[in-house]
């Protein structure tokens, strides 16, 4: 951290402190809870008394990510465009990384991103997968059939 940045994070600390340090009062004046005003005073000594640490861990700039960003290495427009074929090897692969599986049932299957943490394996993840292209594979199946029955009966009148 520079100087400047020290300098920018120490004066954000001292504006916090001084808001603080006035809603303290204000509770205060408006005749607060005593117990409430007793803790409320030893978290603010307890601020101002380590307020280099306070500061530097509240206004830190914010790390992004301990580990490495894992992005997925399908593109969304061939997945997208991609045939229940091409989805049937991509999620039948063994080398096929997790994340690109999870980039696959949301994009291409509109499923939640949070019910990822629900398939807490990649077997349950692929099995999952492997159901949603079967599905969607049915249903192309009566939509080809629907669609060649309304041909032929439409074709009769």
């Amino acid at each position: 951290m520079s100087l400047t940045d020290s300098n920018s994070v120490k004066h954000e600390g001292e504006a916090l402190l001084r808001a603080l340090t006035s809603h303290f009062q204000s509770l205060s004046a408006a005749g607060c809870d005593h117990a409430v005003l007793e803790q409320y005073s030893r978290l603010l000594r307890l601020l101002k008394t380590s307020r280099y640490n306070f500061v530097q861990e509240i206004f830190r700039p914010r790390e992004t990510g301990r580990r490495s960003a894992v992005r997925p290495t399908l593109v969304l427009e061939e997945l997208r465009n991609a045939s229940l074929d091409d989805l049937d090897r991509i999620v039948g692969n063994d080398a096929t990384p997790r994340k690109d599986l999870e980039f696959t049932a949301v994009e291409r299957f509109s499923v939640p991103r949070g019910s990822m943490r629900s398939f807490s394996n990649r077997k349950m993840l692929v099995d999952k997968l492997r159901v949603l292209v079967d599905n969607e594979r049915t249903h192309e199946a009566i939509g080809e059939i629907a669609r060649g029955r309304l041909g032929r009966s439409s074709s009769a009148y």
